[in-house]
């Protein structure tokens, strides 16, 4: 699991435990100085420690732009008038200081689950057509059945076209960040998954960034 920090309030103890839970996290101390990329699939869930009416702004503009991934709003002795605006401007769920780090990641979890049952069960990009619920990619008259990490890293590319996925978010997403797995992994499955992708005949691509890590790119791009 992946999850966005907005704000610096108590920020470092949330990362903290987060990353003894095995959980990655990346944090932007300020949003409106640093807009977050909000790309679909690189993150399970965002938590905003930024005081209230921030809060709300930032939630309306994520919001206006389309953006449907969960967000947490952390807040400090907040009023109800306080949760009712943070949850009506597009909050998924609130907590009001005192609580458990044990509580917060729980319910981060819980909304990780509940936004990955909102992705659509059909992803397409140039000329192929993906079924997630069956593992199915399919261009023109051909079907090609995907396992299960074939899947997670086509989908991945399908929710992201044309963005960098580094290498460290590709293991992390298939494998976690606990697991002990070989770092050519990620490359061994990029390329059972090109592969795949020249038996069905498509003519989607997965290219290389040197250093940083791979992109979706297709005849169109």
């Amino acid at each position: 699991m992946r999850v966005l920090l907005l704000g610096e309030a108590g920020s470092d103890k949330i990362e903290q435990a987060f990353r003894r839970e095995h959980v990655l996290t990346d944090r932007i101390p300020d949003p409106e100085r640093t807009p977050p990329n909000f790309g679909e699939g690189l993150y399970d869930a965002a938590v905003t420690t930024l005081p209230e009416g921030r809060a709300a702004e930032i939630l309306r503009a994520v919001r206006a732009d389309g953006v449907d991934i969960p967000i947490l709003v952390l807040a400090a002795h907040a009023s109800a008038r306080d949760r009712i605006a943070a949850l009506d401007a597009g909050a998924d769920d609130f907590l009001t200081q005192p609580f458990l780090m044990g509580e917060l990641i729980a319910r981060v979890r819980a909304l990780a689950r509940r936004g990955s049952v909102l992705r659509p069960s059909l992803l397409r990009a140039g000329d192929l057509t993906f079924d997630t619920s069956q593992s199915l990619l399919r261009c023109g008259g051909s079907a090609v059945r995907l396992s299960a990490r074939e899947k997670q890293l086509l989908e991945l590319f399908l929710l992201n076209p044309r963005q960098i996925l580094p290498r460290d978010l590709l293991l992390q997403k298939l494998w976690g960040c606990d697991a002990e797995t070989a770092y050519n992994s990620v490359e061994v499955y990029v390329s059972l998954l090109r592969r795949k992708l020249r038996r069905a005949g498509s003519s989607l691509r997965v290219c290389a960034a040197r250093g940083v890590g791979y992109y979706l790119e297709t005849s169109a791009d």
